[in-house]
């Protein structure tokens, strides 16, 4: 069909492509690093104790020779997640098989040489301070815990790399198992080693973020509403007409889950929160009142091929003004985008959702007014602001 640039067929006209960028814009978070500087090795450090049995002396072996690959994998310039990913997964049971012996044979845990673990976090990563400050740790569980981590995040990035490149339902599936992995550690790892520990309290403010389990609950739900962004993209690819209803629901529980993200954060880790970038903040409160706009939109799109026009009508209307840019720090819609911000590569998206929006809302509200003369109702106004 050609439609003139004032013409819209308002039970027809397919949603524009700018929504599906605005559906799928995701965060990429850096990943923890070993210190450079490190030097551990556990075959030497072991050496008396693992000579006489041949079997832990190739778990040595195969935890340097992993640990050695993942640090060759941090320092080049441009990190290959899946390579670094592959690394991760042969070594983290191999540091698990390690630190079982240790606990069920502490004959074993006699060391030749200190074994002393340097990492930086990823997800206090902050662009105002790029210099990696290192955390150090003698407990075997750190590297496990931190190594864990940089897995999640690792298999995130594998996540964002297919966003990039339209595999959305690969892209879902990784932010699924990252939010997996975060739970897994703060479900069972942390809380284990946080009850073995006596100072877990004390030194609450030195610790890096991945080891926190308010950090790690956190991250689940941000990373569940990732995969569920996914889905929506994944639908919203796809040739005909989507099932709005369905779209307008996910797009509501990612907000939800975003929103989980924040006041979990906030409360059980407020220390880590200040470390974090504050345009990562910025974004979050994007991303939640732009999906707040979205379900609406949604909804509004499935209200209007259902026949329930007035009440589709101010759904539409509702999600315009969700989409604005606030007025007040606190006010309702979204932050206000800095000329440096990264998310100054979202103005055009949003520029042309807005416009579709409100081409949209005049074409209905003119077949409304002529033909249907259903009862425009309102919708309840939400506020949302996290930075």
């Amino acid at each position: 069909m050609i439609m003139s640039d004032n013409f819209i067929d308002a039970s027809s006209a397919s949603h524009p492509d700018s929504v599906l960028r605005l559906s799928s814009a995701v965060h990429r978070f850096a990943i923890p690093f070993i210190n450079p500087k490190d030097q551990i090795s556990f075959e030497t450090s072991f050496n008396t104790c693992s000579k006489s049995h041949s079997n832990t002396i190739a778990a040595m072996q195969q935890a340097d020779n992993r640990r050695r690959e993942i640090k060759a994998a941090m320092a080049s310039g441009k990190v290959i997640h899946t390579s670094l990913s592959t690394s991760l997964k042969e070594y983290i049971p191999v540091v698990n098989q390690i630190l079982l012996s240790c606990k069920f044979q502490p004959e074993v845990a006699r060391l030749d040489k200190h074994l002393v673990f340097s990492w930086s976090s990823g997800i206090e990563y902050n662009k105002y301070n790029k210099s990696k400050e290192f955390s150090d740790s003698e407990a075997l569980m750190f590297e496990l815990v931190l190594s864990i981590a940089t897995y999640a995040l690792s298999e995130s990035n594998i996540g964002c790399d297919s966003c990039v490149d339209g595999d959305f339902p690969k892209a879902s599936r990784q932010f699924a198992k990252a939010a997996g992995i975060f739970q897994y550690l703060c479900d069972d790892v942390l809380p284990n080693w946080m009850a073995n520990s006596a100072q877990h309290a004390e030194l609450e403010n030195e610790t890096l973020a991945e080891t926190r389990v308010g950090v790690c609950l956190a991250m689940q739900h941000l990373y569940m509403a990732m995969a569920q962004q996914m889905a929506v993209a994944t639908v919203l690819a796809k040739p005909g007409t989507p099932n709005y209803a369905l779209l307008g629901k996910l797009s509501s529980g990612i907000a939800a889950e975003l929103e989980t993200f924040v006041t979990t954060f906030r409360s059980k880790s407020p220390c880590h929160m200040s470390r974090i970038d504050p345009s990562f903040l910025t974004l979050i409160t994007f991303l939640i009142n732009i999906q707040h706009s979205l379900g609406l939109y949604f909804l509004g799109r499935s209200l209007w091929l259902n026949c329930e026009y007035g009440v589709a009508i101010a759904a539409i209307s509702e999600a315009t003004v969700a989409a604005r840019t606030r007025t007040t720090p606190t006010g309702r819609g979204l932050p206000e985008v800095e000329s440096t911000s990264p998310l100054q590569s979202l103005s055009p998206e949003l520029s042309n959702y807005r416009k579709h929006m409100v081409s949209l809302l005049q074409s209905w509200e003119k077949d409304n007014m002529l033909v249907y003369f259903n009862k425009v109702s309102r919708f309840k106004v939400l506020n949302i602001s996290f930075e």
